[in-house]
C-alpha cells in the first residue's frame, strides 16, 4: 500500500494547497469587513473557518509526514484523507452560511 500513497501524495498536496488558499484568502476578506452588529451565524463561520483551516494543516502535515507506519499505510491514508474532507466541508459550511447572511443583511 506504501507505493499507492506515493501515487497519491502529490494530488493531495495539490488539492490541501488550492483549497487551504482559498479558504485562508476567504478569512482575510471576511475578517477585516466592518462589522455594526455581531450576528449569531458570525461566530459558526468563525468557528467554522478555524476548524477548517486547522484540519487542512493536520492533513497537510499528515501527508507530507515521511514517518508513518509502513504496515498500516492504508489505514494512515484514509485517515488523513478524513481529516481532507471533513477541514473541506467546514470551510463549504462556513462560507455558504456567510454568502446567506450576506443576502439577507442586504
Amino acid at each position: 500500500m506504501d507505493d499507492n500513497i506515493q501515487n497519491y501524495r502529490s494530488s493531495l498536496v495539490t488539492a490541501i494547497g488550492i483549497i487551504l488558499g482559498f479558504v485562508l484568502g476567504f478569512t482575510a476578506n471576511w475578517a477585516i469587513q466592518p462589522v455594526t452588529e455581531t450576528d449569531w451565524a458570525d461566530y459558526i463561520i468563525g468557528l467554522g473557518l478555524l476548524i477548517s483551516v486547522v484540519l487542512q494543516i493536520t492533513a497537510l502535515y499528515r501527508i507530507l509526514n515521511n514517518n508513518y507506519p509502513k504496515e498500516k499505510a492504508g489505514k494512515y491514508y484514509q485517515t488523513t484523507l478524513k481529516y481532507f474532507i471533513t477541514g473541506l466541508c467546514c470551510s463549504f459550511a462556513g462560507i455558504v452560511i456567510s454568502i446567506f447572511q450576506t443576502i439577507f443583511n442586504q
